[in-house]
């Protein structure tokens, strides 16, 4: 499935990128993947609703 790929391309990267920086900021996964920050935004959002990540009120 299309979405079921996407999410997981999303948790990829975002595993990659807290391996590497130890931290994972929306502007990064923007840029890793090559997406808008709005696109990345949205996507984080469904993530965390969805309860495959948690965010801290700082981002």
């Amino acid at each position: 499935m299309k979405v079921q790929k996407s999410r997981e391309d999303y948790l990829e990267t975002i595993l990659i990128l807290q391996n590497r920086r130890g931290y994972v900021r929306s502007v990064d996964i923007a840029r890793e993947m090559g997406f808008s920050k709005p696109s990345i935004s949205r996507a984080m959002s469904l993530l965390r609703r969805a309860g495959n990540i948690t965010m801290e009120d700082n981002g």
